[in-house]
């Protein structure tokens, strides 16, 4: 039985094979034979190859554009049988989010903050369930989130008064970024929420330009406005303005479409509908890790460091690419590999940095226990 976790883009597969019960004899290619040659006959399992977990031919990774040197495998082919005979997965632990709230405090829009004040605390709980630590800044006229539990922990939450109205969101997000600048962190993704029922004066590109002057990276952008409806989207009472919007936030929605963001109508009666979608673009925005920790072994068997492989698919591919381990750190330079923490007794699997990149990209890291490890060879 295969273990399968999705966690943030990624698809992360342990496959806990490389132990053995205490005693047995491990199964070795015949003498003379380099790693990933077929066993030969006088092996009692019969003949199999042993080295690349899932059954495909090693192959050489690509190496980034612009790497230099080039790593090479040993390749053969392995029956898959021989790797699919315990199950184990490993925790993942995703990177941080940085979320920013903007909320139009026009009278028009207090259905609206309701309907985030009720949310906005689940919200945050979900994401933190999913392993993200979270940075939530709230900048509003009144502190939305004062009566939840996220509004009592300062840890992860910041409320920035501001007079926010109908039209100038973005303007205020540039104008208190101090405010809350030493709470956004370098290594997190960043999201942008704006909550209103009207447009903005501010130009999408402007704001995107002066954003990533003043955060020093891209962002997300996520947009609950009024689609592009006459006179803006209506809600489920069917009365214009009274239970929809004023106008439709044109620009809201061109900078979600900029950055990659969601776009969400205001009128929708369900506000699972609206943090649902926010959520799992949060989650899968979380930078992936480069360190794996290895789970352990059943009980009464014992992990073989020789037996470790792992494969990487390049999101949106079929064809994965085996990753070759790499002796130490030393070894990375420019190589898409991986190494040890300790070569004696590991417990974590290391991503040299241009198999980190890789990753942080998106895809899917397949660990496989049981077969002989495709090793890096550096001319």
């Amino acid at each position: 039985m295969r273990s399968l976790v999705v966690i943030g883009g990624l698809l992360f597969l342990a496959i806990l094979q490389a132990c053995s019960a205490e005693g047995d004899t491990k199964r070795t290619p015949t003498s003379g034979g380099a790693p990933g040659t077929t066993l030969g006959d006088d092996d009692p399992n019969g003949p199999v190859a042993s080295d690349i977990p899932g059954g495909r031919q090693a192959q050489q990774p690509d190496a980034p554009t612009g790497s230099a040197g080039a790593a090479s495998l040993e390749s053969g082919e392995v029956d898959p049988d021989e790797c699919s005979s315990v199950s184990q997965t490993a925790e993942v632990e995703l990177g941080p989010a940085d979320i920013v709230w903007v909320i139009d405090g026009s009278v028009s829009m207090l259905d609206e903050i309701a309907a985030v004040q009720m949310n906005i605390a689940n919200f945050a709980s979900d994401i933190s369930s999913a392993g993200i630590d979270h940075h939530v800044v709230m900048v509003a006229n009144t502190d939305i989130a004062m009566p939840t539990p996220l509004g009592g922990d300062s840890a992860h939450y910041r409320w920035v008064l501001a007079n926010v109205d109908s039209h100038n969101a973005l303007q205020v997000l540039l104008d208190t970024y101090p405010q809350y600048a030493d709470f956004m962190r370098p290594d997190a993704s960043l999201h942008f929420i704006v909550v209103t029922d009207d447009n903005a004066f501010t130009p999408h590109m402007q704001f995107k330009s002066q954003m990533e002057g003043l955060a020093g990276k891209e962002f997300y952008f996520h947009s609950i406005a009024s689609e592009d409806a006459p006179g803006g989207c209506i809600g489920a009472c069917g009365l214009p303005v009274i239970c929809g919007a004023f106008a439709p936030g044109f620009e809201y929605y061109a900078l979600s479409d900029l950055t990659g963001g969601e776009k969400i109508s205001i009128c929708v009666a369900d506000w699972s509908q609206v943090f649902g979608p926010l959520k799992q673009a949060v989650i899968a925005s979380a930078p992936l890790p480069c360190d794996y920790p290895i789970p352990p072994p059943p009980s009464g068997e014992t992990l073989d460091p020789a037996l470790v492989n792992m494969e990487f698919t390049v999101q949106d591919a079929t064809d994965a690419m085996v990753v070759p381990r790499a002796g130490d750190d030393g070894e990375c330079a420019a190589n898409v590999a991986w190494f040890y923490d300790d070569p004696t007794t590991p417990t974590e699997i290391r991503l040299c940095p241009a198999a980190c990149e890789l990753a942080k990209a998106g895809g899917t890291v397949e660990i496989a226990f049981g077969c002989e490890t495709a090793l890096l060879v550096v001319d």
